[in-house]
């Protein structure tokens, strides 16, 4: 088309593209604060010319070519892998702290002071065996002492099942979201399909797909219609055409997971932190259990003398030991049956060997574990011994020892935390630097769309006055 309606064909053209891209324009200044939003920006190109005879090709005017979200796949990709390895410490570094807590090392109401005033109160009664207040101190520090194993051992399976429900809640939220993107994967290949941008569906997409790899660290891929399929640990959790559920192992104490029955590991996200925390865990109270198992168990020969007479503790039934760990009641009962002496069938009067040999437990080395068959005792000399005593520890330093290797995971976690969330501040710099709205280009765009707006207005109003001229002021 040629002549006066060309030209105002192409001016209507330009108003409809400079409104629409006002309209982009607005809604990238809209969603400047919205998190996971992509700016989009119009694609503006010259429409199809026609030719006119004698004269060439006129132009049509212009025409929106696309409307696209500037994203960089690589960085969100890598932005979403790396934010997973920093929910992974996190978690890990959050429930450890808590593990620290719970066995408040140093302090002087931890387990360490407790065990240093039952020494104390052994070697007092070594010095004095005949006093009934000594004897009572033993009994007293040694309750004091077990009832701190019982309380350290139900904090840890607290912190335990804790842990456990954190995992099953993020399954529960992980199925959810997998659910969610079902559901957009269908929409975008609705509007895909008809040769569309669905801008703002990818983007809540990429949203997703961040929060499913910060619970669980999944792999993303993606068809020509933008639909994403996800695996979790090598299983295929989403697809184009079928849908799985993550859900935790046969036995959910251990946090493990299986897709489909089939178990998966996954390296990464919050559930990774929350297995390596409860590894952690399980290790510490094995090892609170070998003490009070070792500890107990080194008392009560020398106390019984072997097995002849009573035994100090007991360890009652199973193997959780620091959770049954009891001073004798007998002993509770009647200090006085605390054998101090070296002869079991009567009080000599100053005899506080055996409790002497009781406190000096406290410098020797023993094994661990809950197989103490390496451990023999010399009734001439009432003292222990182990095979291989180069390896072995003495109570304290077994307990410090633990407590120090906890306080060296935690630290590791801590600066892991450290060093993964300044990778991904910087990672977002540089997504937000391709993304992101940034409000004074939008603000010069603004001002750039509204001149060509109002220059398409003028050149309508001024054809709109040539055709008043031609139709009513020339003619008969």
């Amino acid at each position: 088309m040629s002549g006066l309606f060309g030209t105002l064909n192409n001016a209507t053209k330009g108003l409809n593209v400079q409104q629409s891209a006002l309209q982009t324009t607005s809604h990238n200044i809209s969603n400047a604060n919205t998190e996971g939003y992509s700016r989009q920006k119009v694609t503006m190109v010259a429409d199809n010319p026609y030719t006119l005879g004698g004269i060439g090709q006129v132009g049509t005017g212009v025409r929106i070519a696309s409307i696209d979200r500037i994203v960089d796949p690589y960085v969100n990709n890598q932005l979403r892998n790396e934010n997973s390895s920093l929910e992974m410490y996190s978690q890990k570094s959050d429930v450890l702290g808590q593990l620290e807590g719970i066995f408040n090392e140093p302090s002087t109401t931890g387990l360490n002071n407790n065990l240093s005033e039952v020494f104390s109160s052994w070697t007092y009664l070594g010095s004095n065996p005949e006093l009934a207040t000594a004897k009572t101190m033993v009994a007293q520090n040694s309750e004091t002492f077990t009832d701190t194993l019982h309380h350290m051992s139900n904090q840890i399976d607290n912190l335990h099942d804790g842990t456990v429900q954190d995992i099953e809640k993020n399954v529960l939220d992980f199925n959810s979201k997998v659910a969610q993107l079902d559901s957009l994967n269908n929409q975008i290949f609705n509007v895909t399909s008809q040769g569309q941008a669905p801008n703002d569906l990818l983007d809540q997409q990429d949203k997703l797909l961040k929060e499913l790899t910060g619970i669980a660290g999944v792999e993303a891929s993606y068809d020509k219609f933008n639909r994403v399929s996800i695996t979790v640990g090598g299983q295929s959790v989403l697809t184009e055409d079928s849908i799985a559920e993550l859900s935790v192992g046969t036995d959910p104490t251990d946090g493990q997971l299986s897709v489909d029955g089939e178990p998966i590991a996954i390296t990464s996200g919050n559930i990774k932190g929350s297995q390596e925390a409860l590894t952690e865990i399980d290790t510490k109270k094995q090892e609170l259990n070998d003490l009070a198992f070792t500890f107990a168990t080194a008392v009560n020969k020398i106390h019984s003398d072997g097995g002849t007479g009573a035994d100090f503790f007991e360890l009652g039934s199973g193997d959780d030991y620091a959770a049954s760990i009891q001073v004798n009641q007998e002993i509770l009962d009647d200090v006085s049956t605390i054998n101090a002496g070296k002869n079991l069938s009567g009080v000599v009067s100053g005899d506080g060997t055996r409790a002497q040999a009781i406190a000096s437990l406290q410098n020797t080395k023993l094994d661990y574990s809950s197989d103490q068959a390496g451990m023999t005792y010399d009734k001439d000399t009432m003292t222990l011994s182990i095979i291989n005593s180069t390896k072995g520890s003495t109570v304290s330093g077994a307990y410090n020892d633990s407590v120090t290797q906890m306080g060296i995971v935690k630290q590791q976690s801590d600066n892991m935390v450290d060093s993964q969330g300044s990778l991904v501040s910087l990672l977002e710099a540089r997504r937000d630097s391709v993304s992101g709205v940034s409000i004074n280009e939008e603000v010069t765009n603004t001002i750039t769309y509204q001149s060509a707006f109002e220059a398409n207005s003028r050149i309508i109003s001024v054809v709109s006055e040539m055709l008043d001229t031609l139709i009513n002021r020339t003619g008969v």
